[in-house]
């Protein structure tokens, strides 16, 4: 399978068009399966389109969306299950604010090649900021059926949070997309302690897009990548492919086989203590950890 992480940095957001037309001719290069975007891409685009009618900081501008974002999302939405439908691909759409029922959450939402809706997954852990603006934690971890295999959606700040991705690990995900926004600074630096950790501790694929440039006056300097098991990359380093000051995107081909084998060779999900993961997963008993097998199609409650 071929995936893509896609930093926006090179796209033009000033009106919807622009970055329609740009991302269209990004995707038509590319030729991949899967599209991953980065957080805070409907709140950019809004931003573009002329809705933020005066200067201001980051947070106060995301309140401004968070108040306007049930409007805004109709076409926000529509318009990439439109760039999924006509090329053909799954698009993870970065993030937007949604309301339901008076609280707000950071969801990201995915697109099957049809243009239809498969997935959406709101943040589960909330920093004190996101807390402070007033966003509620999801609940409940999503699943997405790709061809052949099993994606799981990681976004944000959980990515530093390691029991999503163990769960996913158990749930049987082949590959996890993530949607993040690093602030440059301190913040950047330590990106290595987020989804690439979760990836050796769990031998899943990661497609982990990440937003480059600014918004009111916030810079964020993440890099995106393709990460595999160190064991099944050439330079053992856990990355297929890294975006750089030159190519601000990633894209590898993934390599399903390579990673099936590294499993049975050191079967890392098998070595838990089932004890540690009652209260996470008790559907999981009596099955096996790591075959992905339970005795609930439920999704599993954090």
């Amino acid at each position: 399978m071929r995936v893509a992480a896609l930093s926006l940095r090179e796209l033009k957001t000033e009106l919807t068009e622009n970055y329609v037309t740009g991302l269209t001719k990004l995707l038509e290069e590319l030729q991949v399966e899967l599209a991953v975007l980065p957080s805070y891409t409907a709140f950019l685009l809004w931003i573009g389109a002329g809705y933020l009618r005066r200067p201001c900081g980051f947070l106060q501008g995301l309140k401004l969306f968070m108040q306007e974002a049930s409007e805004w999302n109709q076409h926000f939405l529509g318009l990439h299950s439109d760039l999924a439908r006509e090329n053909g691909l799954y698009l993870v759409a970065g993030t937007t604010v949604e309301e339901k029922g008076g609280l707000f959450y950071q969801t990201a939402y995915c697109f099957n090649p049809k243009g239809e809706l498969c997935g959406k997954q709101r943040q589960t852990h909330l920093s004190r900021e996101e807390r402070a603006l007033g966003f509620s934690r999801g609940e409940e971890l999503c699943l997405v059926d790709l061809v052949g295999l099993k994606m799981g959606l990681i976004v944000g700040t959980d990515a530093r949070h390691s029991e999503i991705g163990r769960i996913l690990a158990l749930e049987g995900v082949a590959l996890v997309a993530h949607t993040g926004a690093l602030v440059d600074g301190l913040e950047s630096k330590t990106q290595l302690a987020g989804i690439w950790a979760q990836v050796q501790q769990n031998q899943f694929w990661a497609v982990e897009a990440q937003l480059n440039g600014t918004i009111c006056e916030r810079s964020f300097q993440g890099q995106c990548a393709i990460i595999g098991p160190c064991e099944v990359t050439p330079d053992l380093t856990g990355y297929l492919a890294q975006a750089s000051d030159e190519n601000p995107d990633a894209i590898a081909e993934l390599m399903e086989a390579d990673r099936q084998e590294i499993q049975r060779s050191y079967p890392l999900l098998r070595l838990l203590q089932p004890k540690a993961y009652e209260g996470l997963l008790p559907e999981l008993y009596g099955s096996t950890p790591g075959t992905g097998i339970h005795s609930s199609d439920d999704k599993p409650n954090l």
